[in-house]
């Protein structure tokens, strides 16, 4: 999704450029999300559902600016995790019988390319302002293994092609200024796109989906 990255950044410094009263800002956040993963396996015409809680602290940088508007003090911004944010190994142990008879199915997915772009509203001024974010993000399947209990041999893996998918952040937050510095404290819900991928073989696909996510983000910066 390289346009949705041009669009981010255009939209960032065309307002960088016309806004003469501007005020630029930079810093780092940690968010801690708490969610629910639900995956969804079809092969060979049988279906296996699985459901996980999810919880995790993300680090990342964000550069913004902000600028006065006829309702009030907006900014928008773009943040950026410049790492893989999990490298998760999967087991499927199927069970004995039909034509995929005691195999035990393993998948290392990586989610890379994480980045979002924003818009804040100031609520007066109190501190308070309300944020609302797009992400993007990519699934890569690194590897796949598929072997046999019965034998020794692993027989050829399936390949499953990169997919991207979007998050939506909503939030509420309050920030203190600390004298050029400034610190950041929201609290919000996140709710991600479904993914689905199908195998090279074409005979299994895969959806997941993280969704019923509730975030806390803390942030420092410094304003110029």
């Amino acid at each position: 999704m390289k346009t949705i990255k041009t669009i981010l950044i255009t939209l960032l410094f065309a307002g960088f450029s016309t806004v003469s009263n501007a005020e630029f800002k930079v810093g780092i956040t940690a968010m801690g999300l708490d969610a629910t993963g639900n995956s969804e396996e079809m092969s060979r015409g049988v279906e296996q559902t699985r459901s996980e809680d999810i919880q995790g602290v993300i680090g990342s940088f964000f550069i913004e600016k902000g600028f006065d508007t006829p309702i009030g003090s907006m900014a928008i911004g773009i943040d950026v995790a410049p790492y893989d944010i999990a490298d998760v190994s999967v087991t499927n142990v199927r069970s004995c019988g039909g034509a995929a008879a005691c195999q035990t199915n393993k998948a290392t997915v990586e989610i890379e390319e994480n980045y979002g772009g924003y818009v804040t509203m100031g609520l007066g001024d109190s501190g308070a302002y309300i944020k609302a974010m797009v992400s993007h993000h990519n699934a890569n399947v690194v590897s796949t293994d598929i072997k046999n209990k019965t034998t020794t041999d692993t027989q050829t893996n399936s390949t499953y092609p990169d997919q991207d998918f979007l998050g939506g952040h909503l939030s509420l937050g309050f920030e203190r200024d600390m004298g050029g510095m400034f610190i950041r404290g929201e609290v919000g819900a996140s709710e991600y796109e479904k993914v689905t991928s199908k195998s090279s073989t074409t005979r299994t696909t895969v959806t997941a989906q993280i969704e019923s996510g509730t975030h806390a983000r803390i942030s420092i910066g410094k304003a110029f």
